[in-house]
């Protein structure tokens, strides 16, 4: 069984050879698709651009080589130096949302923090406010190539919905503070917004599939919790944002694209309007705050699947090796053990973290000692122990 199909198959509940895994290594069962800006765009304005992993993205040579850069005559205009991303400093994505960063001298390498959004001062401006323009082939500039089908051929394929959904990215345009009041007190500004920002989601999922035919699914990231609850209701959920998901999963759907969600945050109260909209899988990088136990009792009725990390706030980054094989087991345990439904998650930026190697070789090592199914779905240690 390839990587593909374990997957597939773990997702809905069909029976896998083992508990599939993303890692960082030729091991993966999971391979990224994502689009990027095109070079064409350049910020001609008093800010550097913030890309797709901020400036732990463009401090990597690789990157300003292969994928994007900043063109010299706009950076002098700007008046900054030649290695710009060390220093504190703001950036503007393609968007228009500020970006504050601490510079990588300061040893800040995450993607840096919203600071200003081009909604921000007035909703006046929603009606001129121009979405990026995502049917931009060169966007789609890597994927196209015979490499990246072939290093995906056998592997399960996922399409990044980049920046983020629609919560997320409404909230950055508008400002978090102003966006949460405007839930409330501007309804048909904030469902303007949405449906203004849709087609960005549905052409991106198409083009996806235009350029990479063999694609598998579609992800994004949309937080909406905080550590002990969701930031909105599910009233508010329901109201502004469940159609325009149900509408881009079907989308999805309809192009045999599995959908996945991940999500920051304590959100256990939305989940089941999520899943009722349709999401097939949720990627979750701190399970804790949902409850294990909670995760189980939504796998058990083999609507929604998991894609789990051992919890990255506690026993992935603080905890031992030995807790972290234990983490693990249980997810497999209480989440897995039903012919599927689970997948193990290897947190990407583990710099940004300082996980311990020894902790991520750990996990790795739990999957293949705990993670494996038999003929009829059924993971054998636990059938003898019970």
């Amino acid at each position: 069984m390839n990587s593909k199909e374990r997957v597939k198959r773990a997702f809905h509940f069909q029976k896998p050879d083992r508990v599939p895994m993303s890692c960082i290594n030729l091991k993966t069962d999971f391979f990224p698709v994502t689009a990027y800006p095109p070079r064409s765009w350049q910020p001609k304005g008093k800010y550097p651009p913030h890309v797709q992993g901020g400036v732990n993205s463009i401090a990597k040579w690789t990157f300003r080589t292969f994928v994007y850069r900043w063109k010299r005559k706009y950076r002098k205009k700007a008046e900054f130096p030649k290695k710009y991303w060390k220093q504190p400093h703001l950036s503007v994505d393609e968007w228009g949302i500020i970006w504050k960063a601490s510079g990588t001298k300061s040893n800040d390498i995450t993607r840096g923090h919203p600071h200003f959004g081009p909604l921000q001062d007035s909703w006046d401006f929603l009606e001129e406010y121009e979405i990026p323009d995502v049917s931009n082939k060169s966007r789609f500039r890597f994927i196209r190539t015979p490499v990246w089908k072939l290093l995906g051929r056998k592997r399960y394929t996922l399409g990044e919905l980049a920046p983020n959904g629609f919560f997320n990215l409404c909230s950055q345009l508008r400002g978090f503070n102003n966006f949460l009041i405007d839930l409330a007190r501007k309804p048909k500004q904030v469902n303007k917004l949405t449906e203004k920002i849709f087609p960005y989601y549905i052409t991106l999922i198409k083009k996806y599939k235009q350029y990479y035919p063999s694609l598998d699914s579609v992800i994004v990231a949309d937080d909406l919790g905080t550590q002990k609850s969701p930031f909105i209701s599910p009233r508010l959920f329901k109201k502004y944002f469940k159609d325009p998901y149900k509408r881009i999963i079907n989308l999805a759907h309809d192009l045999e694209l599995d959908f996945i969600l991940h999500s920051c945050g304590q959100i256990f109260e939305l989940m089941p309007d999520i899943i009722d909209a349709g999401v097939d899988v949720f990627e979750f990088d701190s399970p804790h705050m949902v409850g294990v136990k909670n995760l189980r009792n939504f796998a058990k009725d083999q609507k929604v699947a998991f894609w789990l990390s051992s919890n990255i706030q506690s026993t992935y980054t603080l905890g031992t090796p030995e807790d972290v094989k234990e983490e693990i087991k249980t997810y497999i345990k209480e989440v897995g053990n039903n012919k599927g439904g689970l997948a193990i998650y290897e947190y990407p930026a583990n710099t940004a973290l300082g996980t311990p190697r020894e902790n991520i070789i750990a996990q790795r090592e739990a999957v293949e000692k705990w993670g494996k199914y038999n003929e009829t779905g059924i993971i054998e240690w636990l059938a003898k122990s019970s």
